[in-house]
């Protein structure tokens, strides 16, 4: 992830699926996305509804437990071969 802590991404992404105004909603992900690193960043398709922002927000949740699975367990690793 770029320079942006995790808990700045969870916390839009919980303010955008609380968020009741579509279009508010949209920029809410357009500041998500932005946050993003640029491999990851999702397509914005020309009709954006309701369902696509909740499906896009939920990709982006997904992509930042992987990261945190993955961030733990290399420090379990660490903490492992340190151990052994």
């Amino acid at each position: 992830m770029t320079n942006h802590p995790p808990n700045l991404l969870f916390s839009l992404i919980q303010q955008c699926r609380y968020e009741i105004d579509v279009d508010k909603q949209f920029e809410l992900l357009q500041k998500i996305n932005s946050l993003l690193p640029k491999t990851i960043r999702l397509r914005t398709p020309s009709l954006i509804t309701d369902d696509y922002i909740r499906t896009a927000l939920d990709r982006v949740d997904e992509y930042l437990l992987d990261k945190k699975r993955i961030l733990l367990n290399r420090k379990l690793d660490v903490m492992y071969d340190t151990v052994a």
